[in-house]
């Protein structure tokens, strides 16, 4: 019962399932960068790679700007096919309706810095046009801390990126080292 009850309460939430209904609209049209997974339940390498895919798609569940998504080709093979799979897994990312293909490693990692690197939108410290009400806060607490304040706490976040915590707490964690990263 009480394995049930884990389960049941989001603590094992996968990415996104994608199939022909849902796929234009979740990956082409939403306005998100996406990362996707498309897999064969029986793939030996697809297998491998399930737990930490999952762990990327519950980090970044109900994200405002990333989607991470899985389409199985066994039950989705028109999907697959236009999307131009031949082998499994095949991952590829979108950002701005444009797709690549994914030839990186396929630890849960090197799936987030992808994602960090290519599908979260950056703030620049110089130019926070492009930075939520929340960054740019935090940008000017920063700088009227100084800098080496600034390298305290950056020392302080890198050694919290291994902890557990809340999805929104981890994207959090992230833009800030990214923008200390840049003062």
């Amino acid at each position: 019962m009480f394995r049930l009850a884990f389960v049941l309460s989001g603590a094992f939430a996968a990415p996104v399932v994608l199939t022909s209904e849902n796929f234009k609209s979740e990956v082409l049209e939403s306005g998100k960068n996406a990362f996707v997974k498309f897999f064969a339940p029986w793939c030996g390498h697809c297998k491998a790679a399930k737990p930490a895919w999952d762990s990327l798609g519950a980090e970044y569940l109900d994200h405002p700007n990333v989607l991470i998504g899985d389409v199985d080709c066994t039950e989705e093979k028109d999907v697959c096919s236009e999307q131009g799979v031949s082998g499994y897994p095949t991952i590829k990312y979108w950002v701005d309706g444009e797709a690549k293909s994914y030839n990186g490693g396929r630890s849960i990692d090197q799936f987030k810095k992808h994602v960090e690197d290519n599908l979260l939108p950056k703030c620049d410290v110089a130019a926070p046009d492009g930075c939520d009400d929340q960054e740019v806060a935090y940008i000017e607490r920063m700088k009227s801390k100084g800098v080496d304040a600034a390298k305290t706490e950056l020392a302080r976040l890198e050694g919290m990126k291994s902890s557990a915590m809340k999805p929104d707490k981890k994207q959090w964690l992230s833009k800030r080292i990214h923008i200390l990263k840049q003062m």
